[in-house]
């Protein structure tokens, strides 16, 4: 078994961006959900969306450069991107829930 030492650590920056990113995605959920946001809610879907698409890209842009210079980073850098589609799903979801909601009450209101 041989192991190989480096000299310095790889710094996989965009990897450590990804995962900001994702993270920021999951705190603005974490705020719509908990009813900080209900004063304001597509703002703060708007928010875990960006951030979340922002996780996906440059979570590919750390995948790349960890296979293809050896850096380090690649299961962040997959946890990200996988973070960030399930941010984007739950905002989906979200919606679609509001929308929902919203058409029953509307139907109801209007006595049909």
């Amino acid at each position: 078994m041989t192991t190989t030492v480096r000299d310095a650590p790889s710094r996989n920056t965009p990897a450590r961006l990804a995962v900001g990113f994702a993270g920021f995605g999951v705190a603005a959920l974490g705020c719509f959900f908990t009813g900080i946001a209900w004063m304001n809610p597509p703002v703060f879907v708007a928010l875990a969306v960006l951030s979340a698409i922002a996780g996906i890209v440059t979570g590919h842009v750390a995948r790349y450069r960890a296979k293809r210079l050896g850096a380090d980073g690649r299961g962040m850098a997959l946890g990200a991107i996988l973070l960030g589609w399930l941010v984007i799903v739950v905002c989906v979801l979200a919606t679609l829930a509001l929308v929902w909601l919203l058409s029953g009450t509307a139907i109801s209101i209007d006595g049909r």
